[in-house]
């Protein structure tokens, strides 16, 4: 299971160091991380600098024409920029041109198998489908994935599947048992990704045992070494 990584530029250095296979971005992370004092060539920069991973950087424009001019100048930073683009009439026709000019694309804000459809057929890189958002409204993501995946498995180069819009491990969770290439997301769910009560416990029950053998260092576990019970 592939992971894309977002987050804050210290976030994103975390996530390239666990592995994960590209750095995700849109406008609500650039308000909130950059504050309003960088342009979105100086954010695309800043990422690049601390990551030789894939960098996708959101972009819009009015027309197609507008889209695309976005993309061939913030390209010219780096081979490893990519673009998530929105899932729209516009957005489709300038990753059918961007594709075709080397330069991978994302769909993103994607809801339903018909945009899925469209986005392989103009030969999108990844597309990313939000779950989330899509069961607030009464959709229903696992169905929606899961004929996605089921679809794409007929093609030789489909788009990766890269579930996003995620609240919580169970999303995570829904999304990996429906089948998509990849799960996207910020580096603070990764985290929660990384922990399980049951995991700490066992840790802490380890402890007693930990201090029978000669040589190891257990002072951070101290506090640990009354706990009844045993970790296996």
């Amino acid at each position: 299971m592939k992971l894309y990584g977002a987050g804050s530029l210290e976030e994103i250095k975390k996530c390239d160091e666990l592995g994960v296979v590209g750095i995700l971005t849109n406008p609500q992370g650039f308000e909130q991380y950059f504050e309003g004092k960088k342009t979105l060539e100086e954010i695309t920069k800043a990422i690049c600098e601390i990551t030789t991973l894939p960098v996708f950087i959101q972009i819009h424009g009015e027309t197609t024409e507008d889209i695309v001019k976005k993309a061939v100048s913030l390209h010219k930073i780096s081979k490893q920029v990519g673009f998530k683009i929105i899932a729209d009439e516009k957005g489709f026709f300038a990753i059918s041109i961007l594709q075709k000019m080397g330069i991978n694309c994302i769909a993103t804000t994607l809801f339903t198998i018909s945009q899925a459809a469209i986005a392989a057929n103009v030969g999108a890189f990844g597309i990313c489908p939000f779950v989330s958002r899509a069961r607030a409204i009464g959709m229903d993501p696992y169905d929606i994935l899961s004929t996605i995946k089921k679809q794409y498995m007929n093609m030789e180069n489909p788009p990766q599947i890269i579930a996003v819009s995620m609240k919580g491990i169970g999303d995570v969770e829904l999304a990996i048992r429906a089948g998509v290439d990849a799960v996207g997301m910020r580096y603070p769910l990764i985290s929660d990704m990384m922990h399980h009560p049951l995991s700490q416990k066992a840790e802490q029950l380890f402890a007693k045992n930990w201090a029978n053998v000669k040589g190891e260092d257990i002072s951070y576990l101290d506090h640990m070494l009354n706990l009844e019970g045993i970790a296996e």
